[in-house]
């Protein structure tokens, strides 16, 4: 393995391991159930992210199967979120929390985004899309539920699409 790549490993290892240390935090912190239940579902996606880049495979893992993981581990999180009705008065601080998450995923999408497009490797490109794929669909995640606890009735509205009846 070059220099090069081993070093953007390490940079990446220690990349993912600050994301846990973040998202733990942020959970520890957290005001609302849903931001807490985000927050710990991630943290240990990253976990499972350094066990990527350690082994430098992901196994049978597509971003469609890690992206379901996730929302299969986050769907009742958010029912119980929709029952209780949490908003923003109650979540400002989750809601700064989430826009760093965020702002982490931007970063970590631009990583894996360019080390995937200057890999020489195929299997190491492909990890890196793979990568890519799953940080994406943190930065969703992470955007829908700031929009939830911002707007919940037009959040329901427009992801499960309500039909108002007069």
């Amino acid at each position: 393995m070059s220099d090069a790549r081993q070093e953007f490993l390490n940079t990446a290892i220690q990349f993912e391991r600050d994301g846990f240390d973040f998202y733990t935090e942020a959970a520890r912190n957290a005001q609302s159930d849903l931001a807490r239940g985000v927050f710990e579902s991630l943290a240990q996606d990253e976990l499972r992210h350094i066990s990527y880049l350690r082994t430098l495979s992901a196994g049978d893992a597509t971003v469609k199967s890690e992206n379901e993981d996730l929302a299969a581990r986050l769907r009742p999180i958010f029912r119980g979120a929709g029952e209780a009705q949490q908003t923003a008065h109650a979540a400002e601080g989750d809601i700064a929390a989430l826009n760093l998450g965020i702002e982490r995923e931007d970063r970590a999408v631009q990583t894996y985004g360019d080390a995937a497009r200057d890999a020489e490797d195929e299997g190491f490109r492909a990890l890196c899309e793979l990568l890519v794929g799953i940080e994406e669909g943190h930065r969703k995640l992470l955007e829908n539920v700031v929009e939830y606890l911002e707007h919940p009735d037009s959040f329901f509205l427009r992801e499960e699409r309500w039909v108002v009846e007069g």
